[in-house]
């Protein structure tokens, strides 16, 4: 045995004997020379099961898979990418609106089998991909009258929608600081006492490194579903409950409403399912016309 199989030979030993399932994994596909493999399609059908309580057949995955290379590629020659930390912080985003940290998140998964970075390939390309059709098709552009048509479709005919007038309140956090937990104490306590727009501002104009921001109109439906559903909660002169934002945390006074006809609270979310069904089909064209160019070899 020469000097250089017997290398080549040791080599592949010490490769199966550290990490026997990634040196034989079995590859499914090639797509324009990158390998999707059994194990990535099992991983994906766990999140799958995880997330979605569904368990969609491994064709379907394997074609999922694909598409996502095809994205990831595809928005690279643009140079639309993610790092590591960017989608890092999107994992963290994710896991912090199901009320628990990323490493949480990471435990959880592994419970099930599953491993972050599964996730994390998803989010990475489900982001560079939004990026690039924004940059790439044509602008999403709803019509009030399309608006309408789904509001009657829906049988929303009665058109009223509330006007809330608004004093923003923020209790100021310095970059860098770690009080925020300080001044989450102060908004809670601020809430009790506040009793009216022009009383409660008064007071709170003795606040250390507090702003009160001018009074804002907003319609009903011009508003997202969640603050929509806190501001209808909140009594007039009473404060919502406190949220972190950049510069601090953050407060809205209610200090009226009132009914507006014409309007209906559902026309910003019919509006955004609208926009986004366009958009999905601008993404699927897309993508349907990369797949004809690229190469795709199944194994």
């Amino acid at each position: 045995m020469t000097a250089c199989r017997r290398f080549c030979l040791l080599f592949a030993l010490s490769l199966a004997l550290v990490a026997p399932g990634a040196a034989f994994a079995q590859v499914l596909v090639m797509v324009s020379g990158q390998p999707i493999t059994a194990n990535d399609v099992s991983q994906r059908i766990k999140l799958h099961q995880l997330i979605e309580r569904s368990s969609p057949p491994q064709k379907q995955v394997l074609e999922e898979l694909i598409d996502e290379k095809i994205k990831i590629t595809q928005a690279a020659r643009f140079s639309i990418e993610a790092d590591d930390k960017e989608v890092d912080r999107m994992f963290a985003s994710v896991a912090e609106r199901s009320g628990r940290t990323a490493e949480q998140l990471t435990a959880g998964f592994a419970q099930s089998g599953l491993k972050a970075q599964t996730f994390k390939d998803k989010l990475r390309a489900d982001y560079v991909w939004g990026q690039y059709v924004r940059a790439r098709a044509p602008v999403v552009n709803v019509r009030d009258s399309d608006v309408v048509a789904a509001l009657n479709q829906k049988g929303q005919t009665q058109m009223v929608a509330t006007e809330y007038i608004l004093r923003p309140i923020v209790l100021v956090v310095g970059g860098g600081s770690n009080a925020y937990g300080a001044r989450m104490q102060e908004a809670a306590a601020l809430r009790a006492r506040f009793n009216g727009c022009d009383q409660g501002v008064d007071m709170i104009k003795g606040m250390k490194e507090t702003v009160i921001r001018s009074p804002v109109s907003r319609l009903s439906s011009e508003i997202p579903e969640k603050m929509r559903s806190i501001l209808e909660k909140t009594e007039v002169g009473r404060l919502t409950p406190p949220e972190v934002a950049q510069s601090g945390v953050e407060l809205f006074a209610v200090c009226s409403k009132r009914e507006v006809k014409g309007e209906s609270e559902k026309k910003r979310d019919i509006k955004d399912e609208l926009g986004n069904a366009q958009f999905q089909e601008q993404s699927k064209r897309m993508l349907a016309e990369l797949r004809k160019t690229t190469l795709i070899q199944y194994r």
